[in-house]
């Protein structure tokens, strides 16, 4: 449904402002993403740009915990399990970035860094045994009015099967 011309034109305005009509304004919120809906997300943008990984499968786990099975499109290298670790939480606004760690035999990926890196979407690269993702740049294309910007806080927690994201938002012009 399409949404009336001049309630359109009426975001746009107050979006470019700074929400000035919705000043003193304060939201949290608790957004659960099932393991089902962050895997589709992952396959669309697997299939929108060639690279060398078939398939990439997230399973969360409780403890802040992931699981990952990499398919490589090369029949002879066997299929990659890596797990990762949430490590450091974004400390909006001056450092949006999720640092998560490898573990266990992991950790060796970090040799394969440089190689890595080439397939790897903007605002995501590998440092050491570290996964770094810069949410302001992930979130740049589909953001365009900056609603990132009105985040406060946010934490990312895992749960069996569902990636869980804390968020504080306020506008305060």
């Amino acid at each position: 449904m399409p949404i009336d011309p001049g309630l359109r034109a009426l975001i746009d305005r107050q979006q470019a402002a700074g929400f000035p009509g919705l000043a003193g304004s304060e939201m949290h919120a608790t957004i659960k993403i099932s393991a089902q809906l962050l895997n589709e997300a992952v396959s669309g943008f697997l299939a929108a740009k060639p690279t060398p990984i078939r398939s990439l499968t997230v399973s969360p786990h409780a403890g802040n915990r992931i699981d990952v099975r990499v398919d490589v499109a090369k029949a002879f290298i066997p299929a990659l399990n890596l797990t990762l670790v949430v490590d450091r939480q974004p400390q909006l606004p001056a450092d949006p970035v999720l640092v998560l760690r490898f573990t266990g035999a992991a950790a060796m990926l970090r040799l394969a860094g440089p190689m890595l890196s080439a397939f790897l979407p903007p605002g995501i690269r590998l440092d050491g045994d570290r996964l770094l993702v810069d949410l302001r740049a992930v979130l740049q294309p589909y953001d365009p009015g900056r609603i990132l910007d009105l985040a406060r806080e946010i934490e990312v927690a895992t749960l069996d099967g569902a990636m869980v994201l804390f968020v504080h938002a306020s506008v305060t012009s």
